[in-house]
């Protein structure tokens, strides 16, 4: 049991001191923001809006979602 649970304490602990990457950090890309009745929810890469189907994936959770929220994407933005 020791032989698992110290690499496990010390991965755990690894990441615990890792730097996270912040919202707030500007992209180094062109990028969409997901707009949801006013509120800015996310930006999200340009190439997963044009190419990977995203845009379709957000016009598919507004026509879901029960609480009548709207969702869409504004941009492209380039930093």
């Amino acid at each position: 049991m020791k032989k698992i649970a110290v690499p496990l304490i010390a991965g755990i602990l690894a990441l615990g001191f890792m730097p996270s990457a912040s919202a707030a950090t500007p992209r180094a890309d062109r990028y969409y923001v997901v707009v949801c009745n006013g509120t800015e929810y996310e930006s999200v890469d340009a190439h997963a809006v044009e190419l990977g189907g995203k845009a379709y994936a957000v016009a598919l959770f507004s026509q879901h979602y029960p609480f009548d929220l709207q969702c869409s994407l504004e941009g492209p933005f380039t930093p």
